[in-house]
């Protein structure tokens, strides 16, 4: 064989190889990118990151018409306790406020939310990496990629072994195993990175345009340790400058919740709640957003927009 006809085959069998990528990813479409998501339940099937990118395409903004802007002390919160929007759980273990916007800001393309709960933790605002980030769209991404392969084979393994998956398709997710950490807080700055604030800034001025009514949350701290760096935290929170005075503030570090809150066998480890105490305390939200608006709805969810 000549060098040039080598070369001619291997360059249809590479041609032939990405076509049946592509057709693949396309056929079976597990993110909901090219045919309608409505009705389908998709979920993240590994790497949350790139994973609910791709959801916010498509499945986000057609199906639920509210999100929670968290990290991982809201990652495993079930949305269903909301009864008065059907939300979607856009909290990622070890987030900051530029990956949050980024994926709701993906979401606001096509979609209109007409609540958004934003988390505010001294975490997300420590600082602005992106932890994964390949500059590649959500769309092209989903044609095909080692990301893609790898939440098709994850699926695909469940599937097979009948294994239960630890994410759903609100977007939550059980809680992992503990860390083991006595306290986390002491690696904590409690200061505000400055592009991660402005991101945050951003993006909640572009919900406000749009028409979503923005509801603030402070997510539990185990009581030992909220006591332990309590003036860190309340310096943290009075500095908080996004919140405007007509929009309500959900605060589970308030003294009414500090008996929930140092009950031990509640925490996986001290920011997070294990999955039955992030039920219970879902519940408790969903009341408290009642109480602080209690014009809002009971039982309106639907199941797509």
């Amino acid at each position: 064989m000549t060098a040039g006809r080598w070369i001619g085959w291997t360059l249809c069998l590479f041609a032939l190889g990405c076509a049946l990528v592509v057709s693949s990813s396309v056929a079976f479409d597990i993110f909901g990118v090219f045919r309608s998501p409505i009705g389908r339940t998709l979920t993240v099937h590994h790497n949350e990151r790139t994973a609910k990118l791709m959801l916010n395409e498509r499945y986000v903004p057609t199906d639920f018409d509210a999100l929670l802007i968290g990290g991982s002390s809201t990652s495993n919160w079930p949305m269903s306790a909301l009864d008065f929007a059907h939300f979607y759980n856009e909290s990622l273990y070890g987030s900051n406020a530029v990956e949050e916007a980024r994926l709701v800001h993906e979401a606001m393309r096509t979609g209109h939310f007409r609540y958004a709960i934003c988390v505010v933790t001294p975490y997300m605002f420590e600082s602005h990496i992106l932890n994964e980030d390949g500059g590649v769209s959500p769309r092209r991404e989903a044609l095909g990629s080692v990301n893609l392969l790898r939440e098709e084979f994850y699926a695909a393994d469940r599937s097979l072994r009948h294994i239960p998956s630890p994410f759903f398709p609100d977007g939550g997710q059980a809680m992992p195993p503990t860390k083991n950490e006595a306290d986390p807080f002491l690696t904590y700055t409690f200061n505000y990175d400055p592009i991660a604030l402005e991101s945050y800034r951003q993006l909640l001025d572009d919900l406000r345009r749009s028409g979503t009514k923005l509801i603030f949350l402070e997510t539990p701290i185990y009581e030992p340790l909220y006591q332990k760096h309590l003036a860190q935290f309340t310096r943290f929170y009075a500095d908080f400058p996004l919140r405007h005075p007509d929009e309500p503030l959900i605060d589970f570090d308030l003294p009414q919740y500090a008996a929930f809150r140092a009950q031990r066998d509640r925490w996986v480890d001290p920011p997070h709640l294990n999955d039955a105490s992030g039920k219970e305390i879902a519940a408790e939200l969903n009341r408290a957003i009642h109480r602080a608006l209690p014009e809002l709805p009971t039982n309106a969810i639907s199941p797509a927009k």
